[in-house]
């Protein structure tokens, strides 16, 4: 009988011994999946900006989900990079930026697949970028290019189309950039666009001395969103802006691989569920707040022109020859794809 009770006993001892060891398991492992990590969250642009405020709803989302495990730095204007935006590239594919927000034009001086966004038309109404962002197989294609520079996006967002604004006149149509002295940004495809298809004068400078080259008249006019002509105050020192419409700016998230390997899998389930609606949240308020930027932007005496579907569509012809002159840049292929899935239904 004693034997018996022994057994017993030795079994049930066993059993709660195994039980706690289950238990032990199950703590460590909760501890691997909460472990504290603080992500670097670098982006191009200014403080309140669009890329700023999504940054931190990001940052927002996340920590409230992972309470306060993942705690997230978020740096403005390339401060990470001293604000060189080619370097901030070269710090998230070596690690040392663990995300960054940026035009995604801004990998292509390591792939020139990745101007495909700034082709001129490719986006010609906002359907047509929601239809790319949104696309499941645009993001794969984008996906496997970034994975080759060690990066893995996260998806992107519209940031406000480009439009043209200047002193001179109301553009209306092509030939009226004629002559004309347009900062644009520095690469090579604006160049070629304004110079070649409009016969415009394309200038090239860093975007900190726009305000004071327009207030000289060292420059005639710029193109950038309505939302950074705005917060810019271009207002003050431009009278014609003209909505053409004619590139779709994106902002693309993109995360080092080797910050994403460091994370449990849990950890990386969460970052890519958050930035979704980060990047979600951002779409919805670049779309919603334009009309209102417009209607302070009339208020503030700046003539605004909004092209017809015509009117677009001359441009655009004039445009044309730059497919041809990028085609093997940036990949017929890839004209294809993104053409295909912009104007699907």
């Amino acid at each position: 009988m004693l034997r018996r009770v022994l057994v017993f006993a030795l079994a049930v001892f066993m059993i709660f011994s195994f039980a706690n060891c289950c238990g032990i398991i199950e703590i460590g492992c909760a501890k691997s999946a909460s472990k504290k990590i603080t992500l670097n969250f670098s982006h191009t642009m200014a403080p309140n900006s669009v890329s700023d405020m999504a940054a931190k709803e990001f940052k927002r989302l996340i920590e409230e989900k992972s309470n306060g495990a993942i705690k997230v730095n978020v740096v403005t204007n390339c401060g990470l990079s001293g604000g060189d935006l080619t370097k901030a590239i070269e710090m998230a594919m070596a690690g040392d930026i663990d995300i960054h927000a940026c035009a995604p034009t801004n990998v292509a001086n390591f792939d020139p697949r990745f101007f495909i966004f700034w082709m001129p038309f490719m986006f010609p109404t906002l359907d047509s970028l929601l239809n790319v962002c949104h696309s499941d197989e645009i993001y794969k294609e984008v996906d496997g290019w970034s994975a080759e520079k060690n990066l893995k996006l996260l998806g992107f967002h519209n940031a406000g189309a480009r439009q043209i604004s200047n002193n001179k006149k109301e553009i209306r149509k092509p030939s009226d950039l004629k002559g004309m002295n347009i900062r644009v940004p520095g690469a090579q495809i604006f160049i070629d666009l304004y110079r070649n298809c409009f016969g415009a004068n394309p200038i090239a400078m860093d975007f900190s001395e726009v305000y004071t080259a327009l207030q000289q008249g060292t420059i005639d006019g710029q193109e950038n969103p309505v939302s950074v002509f705005y917060s810019s105050k271009f207002s003050e020192v431009q009278k014609y802006l003209t909505l053409w419409d004619y590139v779709r700016d994106t902002t693309a998230w993109f995360m080092s691989n080797k910050t994403l390997e460091k994370l449990t899998l849990d950890q990386r389930n969460m970052v890519m569920e958050t930035a979704k609606q980060a990047i979600d949240w951002a779409n919805n308020y670049v779309n919603d707040n334009e009309e209102t930027i417009l209607k302070q932007l009339r208020g503030e005496g700046v003539l605004i022109t909004k092209l017809t579907p015509a009117e677009q569509k001359a441009f655009a012809d004039a445009a044309a020859p730059i497919y041809s002159k990028y085609a093997d840049i940036v990949g017929k292929d890839v004209i294809s794809l993104f053409q295909r899935v912009a104007h699907s239904k």
